[in-house]
């Protein structure tokens, strides 16, 4: 739960400032930012940012990261131990969770390096990593160096970075289907804002938008959890489904889905079957130049089916008229309007 405006005003007579998450200049309060549970799409937006404008700096928060997933691997009361913090210890009722938060960034550059992170056994330093960009209306096929194959649909972003213990992909926006190289030894983490995706061997789709990780498995099994670790959540998936990981770190259930159909983008299709027209309409503007948009929320809750190419995305509007009571009208400035027949 997000705090309230008078729990905002009562953290900041505390602090008598505003706290460094406000505005976080280096990897560790990004860190902090990021995994606060206070994660807004603004920040998001901000975090691609920083991190395009400051590889180096990205490096930094990508160690972070792994020595993050390091520490979560340790007991709550050695993790205590090492923060130098009686286990009875606890944040005060008034203590906000971002200032938690800042505590724990600091944990991790100081404490956990110190302590945790000297033992070569738990951490090793991350391989350099890989950026990787699809513009809008390209699909992309990356060989990863283990042996994994993933599949880049249009505007999706991410950094993968292959350790000798760990195997991470960063998914900042996007899609992309994975085609996971089995090795027990080396965990596939992919992390995508909302949640996060633990494997050893599988394939499976993941789809991060604005506030969703949404998870869909074609065969074997997968983690989607969510959360900072002191609470996270999770969801176990096998073939054939799916689940979704929401900003405001929840979960949803456990889904039955036609994977094949759901990543039918990595063979240029697109199958809607008895999708509402809203849903369509959101899919199709994935792919046109020129954004598509209902002239009447009503008119989303038709329903609709077929199979469209997604190399030739004006036709999938073309065909609207056909299979819905709709007309579809160009504007002057190329958008593109959908309207009642």
């Amino acid at each position: 739960m997000r705090p309230t405006e008078a729990d905002s005003a009562h953290t900041s007579a505390n602090d008598g400032a505003a706290d460094a998450l406000d505005v976080p200049q280096d990897a560790a309060h990004w860190f902090a930012r990021m995994h606060s549970g206070e994660v807004t799409n603004a920040d998001r937006q901000g975090f691609a940012a920083w991190c395009a404008a400051n590889p180096a700096a990205e490096r930094e928060y990508r160690a972070l990261v792994a020595q993050w997933h390091a520490a979560r691997v340790l007991p709550e009361a050695r993790l205590r131990g090492l923060m130098h913090e009686p286990p009875a210890a606890s944040a005060s009722r008034h203590t906000s969770r971002r200032r938690f938060a800042i505590g724990m960034a600091a944990a991790c550059t100081l404490t956990l390096v110190a302590g945790v992170l000297t033992a070569s056994h738990v951490f090793e330093h991350a391989a350099d990593p890989v950026e990787l960009i699809t513009r809008k209306g390209e699909r992309r096929e990356v060989a990863l160096s283990d042996g994994s194959v993933l599949h880049m649909n249009g505007e999706t972003r991410l950094i993968a970075t292959l350790g000798r213990r760990e195997r991470h992909i960063l998914l900042t926006h996007g899609e992309a289907f994975f085609a996971v190289a089995h090795d027990a030894s080396r965990p596939f983490v992919v992390e995508g804002g909302a949640g996060r995706v633990t494997v050893t061997g599988t394939r499976f789709n993941v789809r991060h938008d604005s506030d969703t990780l949404q998870v869909s498995v074609e065969s074997g099994s997968v983690r989607l959890d969510t959360g900072p670790w002191w609470r996270a959540t999770e969801r176990r998936l096998t073939a054939g489904q799916q689940a979704d990981a929401y900003v405001d770190q929840t979960l949803s259930g456990v889904m039955q889905v036609n994977v094949e159909h759901l990543a039918a983008w990595q063979r240029g299709k697109i199958v809607f079957n008895d999708a509402p027209l809203s849903t369509v309409i959101r899919e199709m503007n994935r792919y046109l130049t020129q954004s598509a948009r209902l002239a009447s929320p009503e008119l989303g809750y038709y329903r609709i089916s077929g199979i469209f190419s997604v190399d030739d995305p004006l036709a999938m509007l073309d065909a609207l008229p056909a299979i819905a009571p709709v007309r579809v009208s160009r504007q002057a400035n190329g958008d593109l309007r959908v309207l009642a027949r």
